[in-house]
């Protein structure tokens, strides 16, 4: 490979999004402005990966000033897949959450848990009383004599509750009921999403072009990469050209990931920094013995996996227990089994057979890095509600960074801030250093992105063409 390369893959949230729409923002975003005025900070290219016409690449020339090597920007782009959501679906799905006990809901969510029971239950009795009080002063009978005199107000506000209803329910909530129930009306496009995204990762590791690849996941794309990740996985963490070296890095893993988990009761960002750099040290000795796994970093921004157990699972317990069984791949992994055991090759270029520790199968974030930005929920209505911490839920090896806005204005503090994780900040932002421990979301995002990756002048190992399957 004579130009080191590396690639980005995006994941789009939920809502009726454009393709491109999220990638154009996202790139215009993460990447500094041009000290050169005729130099663009990005071409648009034909992307050859995915077999969608409505996409492109985005590709970032190498800025040897910033270190950082020619970045190409892939999209993936899963909402025509559901399209024809039902009322039905949503309600089902909102239905089921509703008829958790409370002590299996999220803490952050109680209230709204609360609020929402509450509220149901005080309309429940109000219409039971409206159908049963037959006296002229009944609710009925308001009812019919309101209608009667305001039947325009009436057709108004039944198109604006339509108006409602199709686009924030059908449009959003939707989109997340289908994906996360595993239903069988929702499974013939879960599979369809989950394909075509593990499609484009395994042909940007096919293409030989890349020595890294970072995935980035919006929202509920959090979920869908996490997805992609963990299937692609069982295919590309065998070693596919052998190579008999050393591994210190796998022999040492398992104490330096139990360290973490089971050392002090709170861990601060240095000693998740460290083990992210074992992490990538072992990504390295990976890619050495022939493993041709190329995901050096995931990184989820405003992720619903932060309410893991209620969406992915019937209750904590079957949660813990589908991580043990690696199911659900853990930050480190689940320390149920070694994470790494002996198999022996044949190899053409050896008289004997070559021996390499590889990673089991519930093993992807052994070698690859997880960042995880949120806005900090607070007092019901300012944060992120969707979003928030997961190191609790999927591992002490996750780097949560709480993020504050870059934007004044009391809008992007509250619930809308999910969708301003990548909004450059105003001018005349005060310092950052004003604002306590919270980074700025857009500078937090670029360092988790780690673009900069010829800063150490390390030598990154050439792509590893792959084994066809079965062979």
């Amino acid at each position: 490979m004579n130009r080191p390369k590396q690639a980005v893959v995006v994941i789009h949230g939920i809502g009726e999004q454009r393709p491109m729409e999220t990638l154009r923002s996202f790139v215009e975003a993460v990447l500094p402005e041009t000290l050169k005025s005729a130099q663009k900070k990005y071409r648009s290219k034909p992307d050859q990966m995915s077999e969608s016409f409505e996409l492109r690449c985005l590709q970032a020339p190498k800025d040897r000033e910033a270190h950082r090597p020619i970045t190409e920007f892939y999209e993936y782009y899963w909402a025509h897949h559901m399209r024809d959501s039902k009322y039905g679906s949503v309600f089902s799905w909102l239905g089921g959450l509703l008829l958790r006990r409370p002590w299996k809901i999220p803490r952050k969510l109680l209230p709204i848990y609360f609020v929402t029971y509450s509220g149901l239950l005080l309309a429940a009795a109000i219409l039971i009383w409206g159908l049963f009080d037959q006296t002229s002063q009944s609710l009925m009978a308001r009812f019919t004599v309101l209608y009667e005199k305001k039947q325009l107000y009436f057709a108004l506000a039944v198109l604006v509750l339509q108006a409602i209803g199709s686009r924030f329910l059908l449009g959003y909530v939707a989109d997340a009921a289908r994906y996360l129930t595993p239903s069988p009306d929702n499974i013939d496009e879960r599979n369809k999403i989950r394909a075509e995204g593990i499609k484009l990762l395994r042909a940007l590791h096919k293409s030989e072009k890349y020595f890294r690849i970072i995935v980035v996941g919006h929202s509920l794309g959090s979920v869908i990469g996490y997805d992609m990740i963990r299937h692609l996985w069982m295919e590309l963490r065998e070693s596919h050209n052998p190579c008999p070296k050393k591994q210190p890095e796998a022999l040492g893993f398992d104490g330096v990931a139990a360290q973490l988990q089971h050392g002090t009761p709170t861990v601060d960002s240095s000693e998740v920094e460290a083990f992210q750099q074992k992490q990538h040290e072992l990504w390295r000795e990976h890619r050495e013995v022939g493993i041709p796994w190329l995901v050096t970093d995931f990184i989820t921004v405003g992720s619903p996996l932060t309410h893991a157990t209620l969406l992915m699972a019937e209750d904590p317990q079957s949660f813990e227990q589908r991580k043990i069984e690696f199911e659900f791949p853990c930050c480190p992994p689940a320390s149920s089994e070694e994470t790494h055991y002996q198999k022996n090759y044949e190899s053409p270029e050896y008289s004997h057979p070559v021996s390499v520790r590889i990673p089991n199968h519930g093993a992807p974030f052994a070698s690859t890095r997880w960042t995880n930005l949120f806005f900090p929920y607070r007092m019901g209505i300012l944060g992120d509600l969707i979003g928030g911490p997961l190191a609790g839920s999927f591992g002490r090896g996750i780097r949560d960074v709480p993020v504050r806005s870059g934007h004044g204005g009391f809008l992007r503090k509250t619930l809308y801030s999910h969708v301003c994780y990548w909004k450059p900040p105003e001018e005349g932002a005060e310092k950052e250093e004003e604002h306590g421990p919270e980074s700025n979301s857009l500078t937090a995002l670029q360092a988790a992105m780690r673009l900069e990756s010829l800063r150490s002048k390390e030598v990154w190992p050439e792509p590893t063409p792959l084994r066809p399957k079965g062979s």
